[in-house]
């Protein structure tokens, strides 16, 4: 009778989820959740890791839930969390890095293209004014210019 009242007022019955279980799951979340930030802050496109990331949540709040009437489902879906928790953690550096060469290839295209704008602006001051006069004498060298009156 006292084991069968300490298994009632126990929130997790002898064959449920371990709590253990349960902090493994958030701890590998949490984990995921740091590494998919640094990769977001070097550049990286996480929308796909944010993605699993909620996946592996919904699957802890679904273990929560279902612990009480099916906890080898519980415990299962505990372990698919984790599993997606440390794919997103392994994926993520490698996103981070591609974001932080994307990044860098912007700031290299830009100074590049100030560097070409400064040549093509001071070849225009040096040689405007001959381009310029050779273009309309080109166009305009048929025109005859006859006296009126």
């Amino acid at each position: 009778m006292i084991v069968l009242l300490a298994s009632v007022l126990s929130p997790f019955h002898t064959n449920a989820a371990s709590p253990a279980g349960f902090v493994n799951a958030k701890s590998a979340i949490n984990s995921a959740f740091s590494a998919t930030y640094n990769a977001q802050q070097n550049g990286g496109n996480v929308s796909t890791l944010v993605e699993i990331l909620n996946n592996a949540i919904a699957l802890v709040q679904k273990a929560q839930s279902e612990n009480s009437t099916n906890p080898s489902q519980a415990t299962a879906d505990l372990q698919s969390a984790i599993q997606l928790a440390q794919q997103v953690s392994s994926e993520a550096p490698s996103i981070g890095q591609a974001g932080a060469a994307a990044r860098q290839l912007v700031v290299e295209e830009s100074v590049a293209g100030i560097i070409a704008i400064g040549i093509l602006g001071a070849l225009v001051y040096l040689y405007g004014g001959r381009i310029y006069r050779i273009i309309w004498f080109i166009l305009y060298s048929n025109h005859v210019v006859r006296r009126s009156g």
